[in-house]
Formats: C-alpha cells, structure tokens, sequence
C-alpha cells in the first residue's frame, strides 16, 4: 500500500475529528490545508484523502484554493472526497462532481458523514444567514444534528481497503517535473510550468502578472 494523506478544512472542529478518525485508521499523516501543502513531496504521495463540510462557506472555499494549488499534481493520484455535513446525503453526490469535474484524477471516491450544528459556535456571518433563513421562513434555528463518529470509523475501513486495491496501487508514470517557475507580481504565488496558469489562483490576477524567474 502507497502512501497516503489527509488533508481538513474545518472552523467548528467537526471535519478535523473525521479526518483524524480516518488517518488514525489508516496510519497516515493529518494536516489541515491552510498549512502549506507544497512542503511535501507529492510524488511520495499516491493518494489524498480531502474532508471538509463542503456546505460551510469558509472551508469550502479554502479547500477549492488548495485544490486549484495542485490541480496538476492530482491528475496522477487517487482523491477520496469526504463530506461531513447536515444536509441531505442525496445532495452530496452533486457537490462532489462538481468538485472532480474541476479537478480530475487517476482515480475518484466519495464517502458522506452526518455532521453537527451548534448555534452558539457559530460565525457572525453564518449566524446572519440563518437568521436571514428564519425571518423568510419563520423555522427557529437551533441546535441540530450529532458528529457520527460511528459512520467515519466505517468510512475509515472503506478506504483502508480501497488503499490495499490494486486500482489504487497501479503505477502511473507520472510527467517529468519542469523547472520553470513563475511567480505573481501581485501575491507572490509559484507556479511551476512551462508556461504561467491563466490566472492566479491566490488573487485571481491573469497570466500577465506572472514572471519568469531565471
């Protein structure tokens, strides 16, 4: 079995106890995505397990921007979507397509947990939108759903066989790495590449602000 990674994105706690649940079972490493991922060696990597509560405005976002980070790199790896959230688990399928549509790889499974919602923890701006919700339909926001811990140890078992597959083990030769680097006069951001990205995916600047660094 290759190596593997799980990677979070969480501001209530939640996603970080799943995710956790998930590496303790597998014997792998668990870092949050704000972290700077380029740090590791991807190529030592042959899968990346992601969780985060894709309905959450935040984390949502931040975990896109990592993934637009090593869009390239994921076209060779095996990517485990885990969603922990309280909607409807029908909904999840569709959030997850769309998250392997813009980014796609070697191979792609998703996996859903039931998360929580605790009024009290909440960010002003969340707790805005639900007061918004609630004034629209006059439904009381309060206190809801339970973590199922239960359901991520499955999960955890799940992927632990998908790991031992010999889909995920299959040798891919991956593209050799270039040397080129390019690097946003705006933010800072590096690309590596023959050529600069379209945009940046920090700032959102076009290819023009990209310089080639000698």
């Amino acid at each position: 079995m290759k190596k593997a990674i799980v990677t979070y994105e969480t501001f209530h706690g939640s996603a970080k106890k799943v995710a956790q649940t998930i590496a303790d079972k597998i014997n792998c490493k668990c870092i949050n995505v704000d972290t700077p991922f380029e740090a590791e060696d991807l190529r030592e990597i042959n899968t990346v397990i992601l969780v985060f509560n894709f309905r959450g405005p935040y984390t949502a976002q931040l975990t896109k921007l990592y993934l637009s980070r090593v869009k390239d790199q994921l076209k060779t790896k095996n990517v485990i979507l885990v969603g922990e959230g309280l909607f409807s688990e029908k909904e999840f399928p569709i959030v997850a397509q769309e998250i392997y549509d813009n980014n796609p790889s070697k191979t792609f499974n998703k996996f859903f947990v039931n998360g929580q919602l605790r009024v009290e923890t909440l960010f002003p701006e969340e707790r805005a939108l639900l007061d918004k919700f609630s004034q629209l339909t006059g439904m009381e926001i309060k206190d809801m759903g339970q973590l199922d811990l239960n359901k991520a140890e499955q999960v955890a078992l799940e992927i632990e066989k998908l790991l031992e597959s010999d889909e995920f083990n299959e040798v891919v030769e991956e593209a050799p790495k270039s040397d080129t680097k390019w690097v946003c006069s705006v933010c800072g951001y590096v690309h590596e590449g023959e050529n600069p990205p379209e945009k940046c995916p920090l700032c959102g600047v076009p290819s023009s602000k990209f310089r080639k660094v000698d």
